[in-house]
């Protein structure tokens, strides 16, 4: 699959896979009549990328809460190594290495 320069910037921007993206872009055809059948203001490609970038990561945000345990705590251990890794440099009395059972902890859903 080719990756739009215009997809490229915006994922980048957000954070999330240009792929992903892309696949979105290419599957509805024209993705500013796509977006504006939710949001009728909406009038650029730019516009519409990042409402489907920002849609994008708010789906991901509720499919980890969604599913909870394992899907949560994956998704955290996975954030863990990049944001509070381990052994990091600025971290000298290694709190990082509670980072993700605290995240997970206080993010427990609440009928958890």
């Amino acid at each position: 699959m080719t990756i739009d320069a215009d997809v490229q910037l915006v994922a980048r921007d957000f954070g999330i896979d240009a792929a992903l993206l892309q696949s979105v872009v290419d599957a509805e055809g024209d993705i500013v009549r796509a977006v504006q059948c939710s949001i009728p203001a909406v009038t650029t490609r730019e516009q519409a990328l990042r409402v489907t970038a920002r849609s994008a990561a708010h789906a991901m945000c509720d499919w980890i809460k969604s599913g909870g345990g394992d899907r949560q705590h994956a998704f955290v251990a996975f954030w863990a190594a990049r944001w509070a890794p381990v052994g990091a440099a600025n971290d000298p009395h290694n709190l990082n290495a509670n980072w993700a059972s605290t995240v997970d902890r206080l993010w427990a859903p609440a009928d958890a």
